[in-house]
């Protein structure tokens, strides 16, 4: 039995070449892109934390474009989620890319079953990996998982199509409070504290920024890094949720785990480092 650990539920994600230029990076300057389970699992090693991980199917990309996904068969994956919650003692699940309403409706029973556990859903993957998510599958995410979801974390767009699929139509938005007006609409459908990122990389001086918004609790959580990137990475924000389900395994509060995963994906950026 693993103790205080964290369960992850997501993609094996793999790159027709494992080092591929980034579309950003026109100086012809590499980025290994990389995400996925694997990631995660590194990203929540790194902070001495156990992880267990459960794979809803794979992805083969080049570059950015999806080549081949493959669903895990739904009674494979039923039994492996049983075998998972049955033995291991985690307690935070971080939920990513999902491919079926069946396969959300197998984590949401298991979780409705196991109530003392905190979920990290991470938004971003479940959109983006291969084809976009049929109606469905989103409104099985929204219906299901919102509702007992700790922390969502999502960029601008995951978060519109959560809030357009539930009949509830909103502008792209022009400023922070628009911004905070969006995830303070999101936590309405359940989550108890949304996040909205974004990852910037300025090409011409090597400089990344990382900005997001926290809402729920007291007070939102508005913070902006700008800082250099040696080796010109982009997408490090990937880390971001799985960090987070670390930090909440640890024993941090929801605003601490927060700010502590973007300073931790900050340094590694910093540091010339990258999860993949």
């Amino acid at each position: 039995m693993q103790s205080g650990g964290v369960l992850v539920f997501g993609c094996s994600d793999e790159l027709v070449n494992s080092w591929v230029l980034h579309p950003l990076l026109s100086s012809g300057i590499g980025a290994n892109i990389n995400r996925g389970l694997k990631a995660d699992e590194r990203a929540i090693t790194a902070q001495g934390v156990p992880v267990t991980t459960v794979s809803a199917g794979s992805a083969i990309r080049n570059g950015e474009e999806p080549v081949e996904v493959t669903a895990t068969i739904l009674e494979d994956f039923m039994n492996e989620t049983d075998d998972a919650f049955r033995k291991t003692d985690c307690k935070v699940v971080k939920i990513g890319a999902l491919f079926s309403a069946e396969s959300i409706r197998i984590v949401a029973k298991s979780l409705q079953q196991s109530e003392h556990l905190m979920t990290v859903l991470d938004a971003e993957p479940f959109f983006k990996t291969g084809p976009a998510p049929k109606q469905e599958t989103v409104t099985a995410l929204r219906k299901e998982i919102l509702p007992l979801v700790k922390i969502l974390s999502a960029t601008v767009p995951e978060v519109k199509a959560l809030l357009d699929e539930a009949g509830i139509p909103v502008d792209y938005p022009k400023s922070i409070q628009d911004v905070q007006s969006m995830a303070n609409t999101l936590r309405s459908l359940g989550p108890e504290y949304v996040i909205i990122k974004r990852e910037m990389f300025e090409e011409a001086d090597g400089m990344t920024t990382l900005h997001f918004v926290l809402c729920g609790g007291e007070e939102p959580l508005i913070v902006a890094s700008r800082f250099e990137n040696p080796k010109r990475l982009f997408g490090a924000s990937y880390s971001i949720p799985p960090v987070i389900a670390a930090h909440l395994a640890k024993g941090y509060g929801a605003q601490e785990a927060v700010s502590a995963s973007f300073k931790f994906v900050e340094e590694m950026i910093k540091g010339g480092d990258y999860f993949s």
